[in-house]
């Protein structure tokens, strides 16, 4: 039994030394097979870049602006009363003419009928005057009458012209009271809260509003901008061969943005620039008319414009996350072998999340995007580019490979 087990292991042991060798003949080919001198190549990672492409921009700028009513009117008593109702319901639209209010008009009417009796009475001495003086002007020639007389006649018709005339006028007053007595809206537009209830006295002298009626449809913005940027406005629209003495006739639109960043379906259009700077800030007041057919804005109302300020015949924009900020704007820039380099830029401002690029770049350059960060920690010397929003050749090779597999 002793025999049989030596024998097994000198078996095992032979087979072992066989596969040994099998596998170390295996390694030693394999080695021979390889170039000499032949090294590991480092793996090429993709990253995203843009190509430079200078083209014609139009620089804008998003400034603060006030939403106020094109007109304002501020109803007021013209005439002293009791105000006896209010005709219009609050917050409604009215239209000019229509009326808002009513004051007592009894005394007013009872003033018209006095003037009405008053000219009455004018004419009817008139009558008699002028039957005067047409007598004695007769009886003067024979010397009938002294001319004493004749010019008192004349002087009595004279006063009676003039009452006449005077009673005309009070009827008139007295008209236009009554008239102004039913207050009426002086423009179109939304009325607010009545300030002045039934039975409140009211006075043409009082400074008591009875009520306010904005015009809403067009509303004026009011945007406060440095002066500065209103002179480069009306110099880059002097190269274009437009007038700048009239800004209303320089046609600028302009994008209103609301409160909560959605873009206002509207443009404006500018109207005016205040000549006027404000010492103190060293901006003027740009003033933009804005359409609102829908109702939907109201004065007061604080909003963005989008106001244009210059143009850059040959602008390089770049997207943000491409650019290394700090005391030197660089980027990196790739070269024909896939190599890259870091390159100093200079940065104008921020436009629509890009940067607005005047130094450093030219046409044509792939400026890497994304993907750098993993490159600079694994020291790597080349790349695989790839455009910018595009998936690597290697993600779009396995997402055809799972579409054939589903």
């Amino acid at each position: 039994m002793l025999d049989a087990f030596m024998k097994t292991k000198k078996l095992l042991t032979n087979t072992l030394l066989g596969v040994g060798a099998a596998l170390l003949f295996t390694l030693i080919a394999n080695a021979e097979q390889q170039p000499q001198g032949q090294k590991k190549q480092p793996p090429k990672l993709p990253v995203g870049f843009v190509t430079v492409e200078p083209k014609l921009l139009s620089l804008t700028k998003n400034l603060p602006g006030r939403l106020v009513a094109v007109r304002d009117a501020v109803v007021r008593a013209r005439v002293t009363g009791i105000v006896e109702k209010r005709l219009f319901k609050e917050g409604s639209y009215v239209h000019a003419g229509e009326p808002l209010f009513q004051i007592d008009d009894r005394q007013f009417r009872a003033d018209l009928a006095s003037a009405r009796a008053q000219l009455a009475q004018a004419q009817a001495a008139q009558k008699l005057n002028a039957g005067d003086v047409n007598r004695y002007r007769s009886l003067l020639k024979s010397k009938a009458v002294s001319r004493q007389i004749y010019d008192k006649a004349q002087a009595q018709l004279a006063a009676a012209n003039a009452a006449i005339e005077m009673a005309k006028a009070a009827i008139t007053q007295a008209q236009l009271n009554i008239e102004y007595a039913k207050v009426s809206a002086p423009i179109d537009g939304y009325i607010g809260q009545a300030d002045v209830s039934e039975g409140a006295l009211v006075s043409s002298g009082s400074a008591t509003p009875m009520a306010q009626i904005q015009q809403i449809d067009p509303l004026y913005v009011n945007i406060k901008q440095p002066a500065t940027q209103i002179i480069k406005i009306k110099q880059m629209l002097m190269k274009s061969g437009v007038d700048t003495k009239d800004v209303e006739k320089m046609g600028i639109k302009v994008n209103v943005f609301l409160d909560d960043g959605s873009l206002y379906p509207h443009k404006g259009r500018l109207l005016f620039a205040n000549v006027n700077v404000d010492p103190n800030t060293g901006e003027a007041m740009l003033r933009a008319t804005l359409p609102n057919p829908e109702h939907l804005l109201m004065p007061g109302l604080y909003v963005r414009v989008e106001v244009p300020q210059a143009k850059i015949d040959h602008a390089v924009l770049l997207p943000q996350q491409a650019v290394t900020r700090g005391k030197r704007d660089t980027v990196f820039v790739l070269n024909d072998d896939d190599t890259y380099v870091a390159r100093p830029i200079k940065i104008v401002q921020s436009q629509n999340n890009q940067w607005l690029v005047s130094e450093g770049l030219k046409a044509g350059e792939r400026v890497i995007v994304d993907g750098m960060q993993t490159v600079l920690m694994m020291h790597l010397k080349t790349v695989t580019p790839v455009p910018f929003g595009e998936k690597p050749p290697q993600q779009q090779g396995k997402q055809q490979s799972q579409k054939k597999e589903k």
